[in-house]
């Protein structure tokens, strides 16, 4: 199994991430995946033991994940693991997902904090962003999702073969799960809890949240209009 994390200058918080991954995951390869940092993000995920992968300059967490998706296909694995690398994604959390995904019950399963009643709050504008993000990606695919921009998931060989042909750079979470339900791909949520970043600081202000909002909305819409289920397998 691949146990991915993408990062973005998080060297106070990677460490404590890699061994708790470690903590819950034996055996697993974890792979720190570096989106272009200016700080030692690298250099602590290699002493607390991940495998690093850097990219040369920040590309988005979508081009993060992408890249722990081509690892994962060239090194034959066939299950991944995926938590943030800001201490938010408490690995045990991640335990249950990876379990159903190994068992078959679905390609993609995705940890939601609003599944049922958490004590996780965000703020006003997160709130609408992500119940329009829920309500649009609900309303094409025809199937409910609550959480559409976690972070928190488990993903089987065909569902990486599908990310890695087709995958968002800036609108990763909300718009993969459009794509792998239309793909024909079985996705689903599962309830989980998680925690207030401790250290660092969020790349999202205000204002980028409301051009994130308005830029995912168009891209989700368009993503309505393609054609249904594209086999993962093929070349698109």
């Amino acid at each position: 199994m691949l146990l991915m994390i993408p990062a973005w200058n998080e060297e106070e918080s990677i460490e404590g991430v890699v061994e708790d991954a470690r903590a819950h995951f034996e055996g697993a390869e974890i792979l720190v995946v570096d989106d272009g940092s200016t700080d030692r993000t690298a250099a602590a995920a290699r002493r607390a033991g991940a495998t690093v992968a850097s990219l040369p300059f920040n590309q988005g967490v979508g081009a993060a994940h992408q890249t722990g998706y081509i690892y994962g296909l060239a090194h034959g694995y066939e299950l991944c693991g995926q938590i943030d690398g800001d201490g938010q994604h408490p690995a045990a959390e991640l335990v249950p997902l990876v379990d159903a995904v190994a068992a078959g019950e679905a390609d993609l399963v995705v940890g939601s904090r609003f599944a049922e009643v958490s004590g996780y709050h965000a703020s006003f504008a997160r709130r609408i962003g992500q119940r329009l993000f829920s309500l649009l990606v609900s309303t094409s695919t025809r199937q409910t999702f609550t959480d559409t921009t976690s972070g928190m998931r488990a993903l089987n060989h065909r569902t990486m073969e599908l990310f890695v042909r087709r995958y968002s750079p800036e609108f990763a979470e909300v718009e993969s799960l459009q794509q792998a339900v239309r793909a024909g791909l079985a996705v689903k949520e599962m309830p989980v809890s998680m925690m207030a970043r401790e250290q660092g600081s969020s790349f999202i202000t205000p204002l980028g949240s409301a051009f994130y909002l308005f830029k995912t909305l168009t891209v989700l819409l368009v993503g309505h209009l393609r054609p249904g289920k594209v086999d993962p397998e093929a070349e698109l």
